[in-house]
Order: C-alpha cells, then sequence, then structure tokens
C-alpha cells in the first residue's frame, strides 16, 4: 500500500489530472550527504539535495465542465531546500501549462516536458519511478554533442529542462495504447522552420508487459542558429515479475550539424523485499562516434530504499562510473557537483524525501 501510494504521488506530479473540480497544492523535499570521490581532482563530502526527486512546489487544478471534458492547469518550480532560492528560471519555471481534457485526451499548452522524459522515464518505469536516482540517469564525456544542457540529460529522459512556447497532445488509453505530440513554437519574428521542435511517442501495456517509443527533434538557436540541432529518439519497456520488474531502454542522441553521435543502453531491475523495502540496480552503457573521439561509458548503479510511511522514505545509493575514449576522458555522474580528474568517479548517498 506504502509503494502504490508513493508511486502514484510521484507520477501524478507530471501527468495531466482527469478528476471533478479541484485545487491541489504539491510538493517533494529530497535532502541528504553524498560522497563523491573524484571532483576535479579532490574528494568531496556535501550536502545535496534534488537527487531521487527533485525538490519542487505546484499547485494543479480541474474544473469539470461537462459531458467528459475539463479544464485542467499545472504550474510548479524547482528549489534548492538548502539554500530555499528558486531554479529552472522562476516560481513556476519547471513545468506549466493550461488546457482542456475530453474523452479522447488533453491538449495543453505551455511550458512542457515532451515523450523522451513523459514515455521513456515516467511510463516504461512507472511505479518505479520512485527508486530510479537522478544519479542513475546517463552522462559522461560527451561535451562535442553540442546539447545546450552540456553532458548533462543530453538523452532528454531526465526532465532536465521543459520546452516553451509548445502545445500538446496526450491521447486517452485506447486498448492499452496511447500516443501524444507536442510542438514547440520559436515565437521568433521570420525564423520560419528554425529554433523550432517537434516531439511524438506511444505507450503500450498489456497485463505485465509495458513498451514506450519516444522522438524529439529540437533546433536551438546556439546550433547553427537554430537551423539545426539535437535529435533524439528511444525505445524501451518494463516487464513485471511479481516481485522482480525487468527495464530496458536504448536512446539515441545526435547533432544533425556536426555529426556527433551517442547510442545509450540501459538495463535495469528493481527487487521488492518487503512492502516497505526495495532495490532498484541498473547498467548504462554509452557509446559515441569519432565526432565524440570514440567517447564511452560503463556505469553501475544500486539504490535501496525504505518507506517510513506512504510519503516519507530514507534511501541509499552507490554509483561507480568509469569512462574511456581516443583522448583524456573524465567520469561525470548524472547529478553530481563536478566531473572527475580522471576516467572513474563513484558516489555515495544517504538521504531523505517526503511529499506533501
Amino acid at each position: 500500500m506504502k509503494k502504490t501510494a508513493l508511486a502514484l504521488a510521484l507520477m501524478g506530479l507530471s501527468y495531466p489530472v482527469f478528476a471533478q473540480s479541484s485545487v491541489t497544492l504539491f510538493g517533494l523535499l529530497d535532502a541528504g550527504i553524498t560522497y563523491t570521490s573524484n571532483v576535479g581532482g579532490h574528494s568531496q563530502v556535501a550536502e545535496q539535495s534534488g537527487i531521487q526527486a527533485p525538490d519542487l512546489i505546484g499547485v494543479r487544478g480541474t474544473e469539470d465542465l461537462g459531458g467528459g471534458y475539463a479544464a485542467i492547469f499545472l504550474m510548479d518550480g524547482s528549489y534548492s531546500i538548502n539554500t530555499g532560492a528558486m531554479s529552472g528560471g522562476g516560481v513556476f519555471g519547471r513545468e506549466s501549462y493550461v488546457g482542456l481534457s475530453s474523452p479522447w485526451g488533453a491538449l495543453t499548452f505551455g511550458h512542457q516536458f515532451d515523450f523522451m522524459y513523459d514515455n521513456l522515464s515516467l511510463a516504461r518505469w512507472g511505479h518505479q519511478i520512485p527508486y530510479v536516482s537522478l544519479y542513475q540517469l546517463p552522462d559522461g564525456p560527451f561535451s562535442a554533442l553540442g546539447s545546450p544542457l552540456g553532458t548533462f540529460d543530453y538523452s532528454r529522459i531526465a526532465g532536465g529542462a521543459a520546452t516553451p512556447n509548445t502545445a500538446k497532445f496526450v491521447s486517452k488509453d485506447f486498448n492499452g495504447l496511447n500516443f501524444g505530440a507536442m510542438y514547440g513554437f520559436s515565437n521568433i519574428a521570420g525564423a520560419g522552420g528554425n529554433s523550432n521542435m517537434s516531439s511524438f511517442g506511444a505507450n503500450y501495456e498489456h497485463g505485465p508487459l509495458r513498451l514506450n517509443a519516444a522522438y524529439t527533434f529540437a533546433r536551438d538557436p546556439s546550433i547553427n542558429n537554430g537551423a539545426d540541432g539535437i535529435r533524439n529518439f528511444g525505445f524501451g519497456g518494463r516487464y513485471d515479475f511479481g516481485r522482480f520488474a525487468l527495464d530496458a531502454l536504448y536512446t539515441n542522441t545526435h547533432n544533425t550539424f556536426n555529426g556527433a553521435h551517442v547510442d545509450t543502453y540501459e538495463l535495469g531491475g528493481l527487487v521488492t523485499f518487503a512492502p516497505d523495502f526495495f532495490v532498484y540496480a541498473q547498467y548504462i552503457y554509452a557509446n559515441g562516434n569519432q565526432a565524440v573521439t570514440n567517447n564511452h561509458v560503463n556505469q553501475g548503479g544500486v539504490t535501496l530504499d525504505y518507506l517510513l510511511s506512504k510519503r516519507t522514505d530514507v534511501y541509499l545509493n552507490y554509483i561507480y562510473q568509469h569512462a574511456s575514449g581516443n583522448e583524456n576522458v573524465f567520469a561525470s555522474i548524472s547529478g553530481s557537483s563536478g566531473a572527475s580528474s580522471n576516467g572513474t568517479q563513484s558516489i555515495v548517498r544517504l538521504a531523505i524525501r517526503h511529499l506533501f
């Protein structure tokens, strides 16, 4: 029961709400102590927040319009629990939208996440999502990709940044299948097809099996004046065996201007040892082409999570990354304080998380 409540609470922060008229205030708080073996040549012990879940506060609501229609909205923002300062571009800088839900789906407008995050993280992991750490997402020595976010979230599955000025449609479930499309406008006069983005996705669920696919092409002003950008696509799934769930994912990241390319393969599993104790283990292999000097990454990690209640849990992370390539490369675990001075980096973290 505590497992289900926690998973639904976390997933409900990002999915459109279809319900009777209501307005709900919600939030997440995540803080703990992290040891990193190498940050710029030195070990580090630091208090970090927003690792197992982002620190955020928001409000979401729905108004029943009758006949199966409703007005829906969401506004949330990220902050640092260590300083109290907002991040991500303002009070509601993480995600914000307003729209209509209908018997066929939801059409929303605003600052929204694309389907690489929606489908390949939220939908694919499903009830596993509370036990997957930011540290267990792809990162590494791939700066030549030229991604606007740097090497962090190059595959877009971490939800590193929502896209502004978007129109997004997500269908209802039709016999286990749902699909969606999103378009991001450049809002620049005379830009034509430059500096825009498009994203598509589909999910299928049948019994214990989930299959997920997504595509996003984001043209960015920093890449050939917005004529080119970063193209991502991926497909994966999850199968529940009862107390054990197995997940897998392949993603492809490509810079259409300089030809830099990274293939990323992920395999993970969640074991439910007790109703309040879970272990998630994962392996990542990422391989870049010659444009990123054939750099590649091997990373393994494990998260142990214990529920104190349906809204409060404590967890332990251990992550190890080894990076190598044709030139000197520096390991960099997603969410770490900085890159290593060599090809290895490890992290140990003990922390607490609370939802409201």
